[in-house]
């Protein structure tokens, strides 16, 4: 039978490394420093990837929506086993459950829609935002004091296209657009697993609303799948919503380059950063 991501054109998500077990719902997730933060845990980006990536194994068909809560948090040289339970199974419509634990213990639970229906005529209702195209925009610098060689940030290249990000918007509180390019060298973007590598990054986008120092715990993260057409690099344009207690909840549209709304993505987080080292 054939995967509906690789009829589609845009395969497997090679940098997750994902195996599946005999049963056909179980896979494990090796959680290497490579799908880590900087922190010494699994970047939540990478734990949706899989998710996506297991769920559409499983049922032989397309994700169109995925949103994740995240309970514990693997670290790495973790085995994460990835569970995946079908809820519904229509005709063309499946609605199902991916749970990723650690020894019996929950780290995050995804629920996820797929489908099977065939590409029909699309609309798009919205248009993407006008910046300089990548190579004009310059670099965004990772803000952290700790070593970040190999682990994911070693898989994203990123580039500011409008606003402050990290420590540029401390004490300078962002009230216009926050739009990052984003790339994942020698890998397109299109496939619902690899849209949701490269959309956690909301908290970014609340810390710079705020002028605070960057730094957040992902509550949950939802992704919805628009267009699956690869593209190298995408615009994230990212909205903070609001704060309070603590907690910021922010949105972002993700846009291909010729102009497509691929995707976009919603975002509750506890913003904090006892457990960061910043830059000086």
């Amino acid at each position: 039978m054939t995967n509906s991501a690789e009829h589609s054109g845009d395969g497997r998500f090679e940098l997750l490394e994902l195996t599946a077990a005999a049963s056909q719902n179980r896979f494990t997730l090796h959680a290497r420093r490579a799908l880590c933060t900087p922190f010494e845990f699994l970047y939540g980006g990478s734990a949706i990837a899989a998710s996506i990536e297991a769920a559409e194994v499983a049922t032989d068909r397309a994700l169109q929506w995925v949103t994740t809560q995240f309970i514990g948090s693997p670290t790495p040289g973790d085995d994460v086993d990835i569970v995946v339970e079908t809820g519904a199974a229509g005709r063309a419509t499946s609605q199902i459950e991916v749970v990723g634990s650690i020894e019996g213990r929950p780290m995050y639970t995804s629920l996820c829609a797929l489908t099977s229906k065939a590409s029909g005529d699309s609309r798009q209702f919205a248009e993407m935002p006008t910046v300089s195209p990548p190579e004009e925009c310059p670099d965004m610098s990772e803000p952290f004091a700790v070593d970040t060689e190999g682990t994911f940030f070693d898989h994203l290249e990123r580039r500011v296209a409008a606003g402050a990000w990290a420590l540029d918007a401390v004490d300078d509180p962002q009230r216009g657009p926050l739009r990052m390019w984003c790339r994942i060298p020698d890998h397109p973007i299109g496939s619902p697993a690899t849209q949701a590598f490269v959309a956690d990054i909301i908290p970014l986008a609340v810390c710079a609303a705020l002028g605070v120092v960057p730094g957040g715990t992902s509550l949950d993260n939802t992704v919805r799948v628009i267009d699956r057409r690869p593209t190298e690099w995408v615009l994230l344009d990212a909205r903070p919503d609001g704060y309070h207690q603590g907690i910021g909840h922010g949105s972002l549209d993700i846009w291909s380059e010729d102009g497509r709304l691929i995707g976009t993505a919603q975002q509750t987080c506890i913003i904090r950063t006892s457990h960061q080292r910043i830059a000086t």
